[in-house]
């Protein structure tokens, strides 16, 4: 199965699913108007004509972006979906320029697994002004916040930025 970005026919499959997990609690309700206008940041995995999984990855700040949105199928879970989609999610961050990767979830262990640590929620500022602040659990948050600190390229020691004159 393979990852790709969500088109504009997947918007009905990707509803559904968060809506799945919406209605038991697990996701924040989304309307298919903002996944619409969110479209850039979804991807998504289908196994024949049944979508298995999606997964948004949000920009918080210049420097940090949000794996949100995380859903897999029932029928498909267990199988390394769910990795496989933050796995994508984290290698996109990291080709963007993102030096953090965050995420706010009840599967501690799942998102250890994939590299992510527990953090103070404090510690993610644009989250808590963004999304926080008008949620409806905010007074009783029951989410883990942790993150994923992102390799910077190696700047090639050899190579410097002025000239070696300029320096004396």
């Amino acid at each position: 199965m393979l990852v790709r970005a969500a088109r504009l026919e997947d918007l009905k499959d990707i509803h559904q699913l968060i809506m799945y997990y919406a209605n038991q609690g697990a996701l924040l309700p989304r309307t298919r108007e903002s996944l619409a206008a969110h479209l850039p940041q979804l991807a998504v995995v289908y196994q024949g004509s049944t979508l298995a999984g999606v997964v948004a990855l949000h920009r918080l700040e210049p420097s940090v972006s949000e794996v949100r949105s995380l859903a897999v199928d029932p029928a498909f879970q267990k199988q390394g979906i769910g990795e496989k989609l933050v796995r994508f999610a984290v290698k996109l961050a990291q080709e963007q320029g993102y030096h953090k990767v965050i995420a706010f979830t009840r599967q501690v262990g799942f998102f250890e697994h994939c590299g992510f640590y527990p953090v103070a929620h404090k510690s993610v500022p644009a989250k808590y002004f963004i999304d926080c602040v008008g949620c409806p659990m905010l007074a009783h948050c029951d989410e883990t916040a942790m993150e994923r600190v992102l390799l910077v390229p190696n700047v090639n020691p050899s190579v410097t930025a002025y000239p070696a004159s300029s320096l004396t």
